[in-house]
């Protein structure tokens, strides 16, 4: 079953927290949906909620509480996870006693998850929404990818944001398991927009990851732009908001998207990190690009190398591309 398939349904969403591209993918997949006629319910915690409403101000919304994890700073996810996994374990089992309560409440027909494990109920047609079919892990860590495949057969079926081809996220999405998969192609907030033709002279960096990266990514940019001839804007998080008062760059707080996607829309090359929902971006914007992976998180320094060789490929119709 495919997104334009469902029609006229009571659906109960709710994105991960590890990063604001989950709540990025989700706008797309919910404009669609909303444009068959379906009543959303989205479960998110309030930065996420404060996000959606500013494209989705008519939906109702759920305070539902996120993950309780963190990235370390060496980068080992099975040793985060490890550590973690107590907690995270204890957030999963009552987030599915949750969703029980949301579906009596809200008589919900569908669930979809993007890359919640525990959002899935048995009972009720329950979609999991991720790119990773195949975590990025090593030969050792393969306790990890079980897990994770143990969590992935709960679920009725498996939206895949690629072609059947995974020409996007290559090996992650690769179906080596059998699931029941729908490949529903790239998802980015930019298909809602007709895309110019005729850019401004500005160029756009997007700052995001945990805050330290995010801190040092920027202080690398500001000095590449010093060189640069043409206008650079930085759209930074929150958590950079004091960098951006004492900065005499022109440095954009991003928590007003709509104003933002603006700015991306109208630049002449992106500058980003290498995250899977910034790439679809990418993908559909159709813009001169550079990329580099946040340090540490495998999954991005994999789809940067695959990207790197595939550039050429993704954008035959530029001229510029940059990795």
């Amino acid at each position: 079953m495919l997104p334009s398939d469902i029609y006229n349904k009571r659906i109960l969403l709710s994105p991960l927290n590890w990063g604001m591209g989950h709540v990025a993918r989700c706008i797309p997949l919910i404009d669609g949906l909303l444009k068959n006629g379906n009543y959303l319910i989205v479960a998110a915690n309030l930065q996420q909620q404060q996000i959606f409403k500013q494209y989705f101000p008519q939906l109702e919304y759920l305070e539902h509480s996120g993950y309780p994890f963190k990235f370390g700073r060496r980068g080992n996810f099975s040793l985060d996870l490890a550590l973690q996994f107590r907690s995270l374990k204890k957030r999963l089992e009552v987030e599915k006693k949750e969703v029980k309560s949301y579906i009596e409440k809200f008589g919900c027909d569908i669930l979809i998850s993007d890359h919640r494990y525990g959002f899935c109920s048995d009972g009720i047609f329950s979609i999991l929404l991720t790119h990773q079919l195949n975590l990025p892990v090593r030969w050792y860590e393969g306790w990890v990818q079980k897990l994770h495949e143990r969590f992935l057969a709960n679920f009725d079926e498996i939206w895949v944001p690629d072609s059947p081809q995974s020409d996007l996220s290559g090996d992650l999405s690769h179906n080596k398991a059998g699931y029941k998969v729908e490949y529903i192609g790239a998802l980015s907030r930019f298909s809602l927009y007709n895309i110019p033709v005729t850019k401004k002279s500005h160029s756009v960096v997007i700052v995001s990851g945990p805050e330290i990266y995010g801190k040092n990514f920027l202080k690398e940019q500001v000095g590449i732009s010093e060189i640069n001839e043409s206008e650079v804007i930085f759209i930074v998080p929150n958590g950079l908001a004091e960098f951006v008062k004492n900065s005499a760059h022109k440095l954009v707080v991003s928590d007003d998207w709509l104003a933002c996607d603006q700015l991306i829309l109208n630049s002449i090359k992106v500058t980003a990190r290498s995250g899977y929902s910034s790439l679809m971006d990418l993908f559909v914007l159709k813009v001169p690009f550079s990329i580099t992976p946040t340090p540490f998180q495998r999954e991005q320094q994999y789809l940067f190398n695959l990207w790197s060789r595939k550039a050429s490929v993704l954008y035959s119709n530029q001229d510029d591309e940059e990795v």
